[in-house]
C-alpha cells in the first residue's frame, strides 16, 4: 500500500530517540573509513611511483652541450656561487672527494634516480645520464637567495612531524571534554596535512618554472623544442603533489586510529 504525505506509516528503523546529529551509519563505521583512508594511499603511492618512473624514462631535451649553456647562463646571470656536478657511475668517487658529499648520498643521482641541491654546501649534482635535470636545481639555488623562497625550502624539513603535531594539538584541545562532536582538527585534519606541504609544491614549481624559462631564453632562436623539459618536470613536480597529498591522508589518519603515521613521505 502506498502512503500519501502526512500518513501515520511506521518505520521499523526510526527511533525518536536517535537524531541525525548521532546516529551511526554504516559510512561512519571507523573500520570503513581507516580502510578507504588506507587504500587512497596505496593509489597515491602507485601515482607517484609511476611519475618517477616516467621521469626517468623521458627523454632529454636537447644535447649536454646545450644543456651546458643553459647551466652556465643560470650561474652567470644569477650570480650564483654554486659547484655544479654531473654524477655518473664512473666518477662518482671523484665527484665525492670534490663535492664532500658522501657517496651513498650520490648513488641514486648516478644511477639517473636523483638530483639535488644542497644551500649549506652550494652544490647542485644531477645525473650525467638526465643532465637537464640540474636546470631545476639551480632553480633552486635562485630561490635559496630570497629570504621567503628560502623558508619555504625549509618548511619541508619540518612536514614529517605534522600527523604528530595534530593528533597532540587536538588531544591538548579537547582537553577534558566528553563531548562527541568532531573538533576542527579532526574535521579538517587530511587539509591542514596537505596545506602543510603546499610550500613545498610551490617552490618546487617555482623551481622548474626558472630552469624552463631559461632554457626559453639562452636557447632562443637555436630551434629546441621544450616540450620533453616540461613533460619531465611536470612528472617530478606530480610525486610532490602525490607527497602533499599522502602528508593530508596520513594526517586524518593519525587523528582516526590516535597513531602517528607517515603516508607517502
Amino acid at each position: 500500500m502506498v502512503q500519501g504525505v502526512g500518513s501515520n506509516y511506521y518505520n521499523p528503523y526510526y527511533d525518536p530517540r536517535i537524531t541525525s546529529e548521532n546516529q551511526n551509519t554504516s559510512t561512519d563505521n571507523p573500520l570503513l573509513s581507516i580502510g578507504g583512508l588506507f587504500l587512497a594511499s596505496q593509489g597515491i603511492n602507485l601515482l607517484s611511483n609511476h611519475a618517477s618512473k616516467a621521469l626517468m624514462r623521458g627523454k632529454e631535451y636537447t644535447t649536454p652541450s646545450n644543456i651546458a649553456e643553459v647551466t652556465r647562463a643560470m650561474l652567470d646571470k644569477n650570480k650564483l656561487n654554486v659547484d655544479v656536478f654531473f654524477v655518473s657511475p664512473d666518477n662518482i668517487d671523484n665527484v665525492s672527494r670534490k663535492s664532500r658529499i658522501s657517496i651513498n648520498d650520490l648513488r641514486e643521482v648516478a644511477e639517473g634516480k636523483n638530483a639535488f641541491y644542497t644551500d649549506d654546501a652550494k652544490v647542485a649534482v644531477a645525473p650525467k645520464s638526465k643532465p637537464s635535470l640540474i636546470q631545476h636545481e639551480l632553480g633552486h639555488a635562485i630561490n635559496a637567495k630570497n629570504p621567503i623562497l628560502k623558508l619555504l625550502q625549509k618548511s619541508r624539513n619540518y612536514v614529517a612531524a605534522v600527523p604528530t603535531a595534530l593528533l597532540i594539538l587536538n588531544y591538548l584541545g579537547k582537553g577534558n571534554s566528553r563531548s562527541n562532536k568532531e573538533t576542527f582538527i579532526e574535521k579538517n585534519a587530511g587539509i591542514l596535512g596537505f596545506l602543510a606541504y603546499t610550500p613545498t609544491i610551490l617552490e618546487e614549481g617555482l623551481a622548474s618554472f626558472r630552469g624552463i624559462r631559461a632554457a626559453q631564453k639562452t636557447l632562443a632562436g637555436k630551434g629546441v623544442k621544450l616540450g620533453a623539459l616540461k613533460r619531465n618536470y611536470f612528472f617530478a613536480w606530480l610525486t610532490y603533489l602525490c607527497a602533499g597529498i599522502g602528508l593530508g591522508i596520513a594526517s586524518k589518519l593519525s587523528i582516526k586510529t590516535g597513531i602517528p603515521t607517515s603516508i607517502g613521505m
